[in-house]
């Protein structure tokens, strides 16, 4: 087991920390997203598919802080029928129960009929963002 030094996570935190470029080295330049979605950035660095779910990200780390909710998780995957994936962008732990949570702006057929399939499944009601 390897055992890290209070340095070692200190450079490494700092190294972390260096200035990102603005664009999404996942995204090509000049290549325009299916539905004119934008990536962007949180305020802590993390990469965000489109500006509402980063915007809901933030709200949830608000309310995670102000113990609103217990914690929450980012882009979880549900198995479904056929080898097929969801990915849903949160799943919020409340005192009150799970809430599993979509931000889109478009629906579109193969999304309603994944969301179709989760219930079914799982018995899981996805509640979906659509603005802030």
């Amino acid at each position: 087991m390897t055992r890290f030094t209070e340095e070692w996570y200190a450079n490494r935190m700092r190294r972390r920390s260096l200035p990102v470029a603005e664009s999404s080295p996942t995204v090509p330049p000049g290549k325009q997203p299916k539905y004119r979605n934008k990536r962007c950035q949180s305020a802590d660095g993390k990469w965000f598919d489109s500006k509402l779910e980063r915007d809901y990200y933030e709200q949830l780390v608000l309310r995670w802080k102000a113990g609103d909710i217990l914690w929450f998780v980012r882009q979880v995957n549900f198995e479904l029928e056929g080898g097929v994936r969801y990915r849903a962008d949160f799943v919020v732990i409340k005192v009150t129960g799970v809430d599993v949570v979509d931000t889109t702006g478009v629906m579109t057929p193969a999304k309603r009929d994944k969301l179709k399939q989760v219930k079914a499944r799982y018995g899981i009601e996805v509640q979906i963002v659509r603005h802030l």
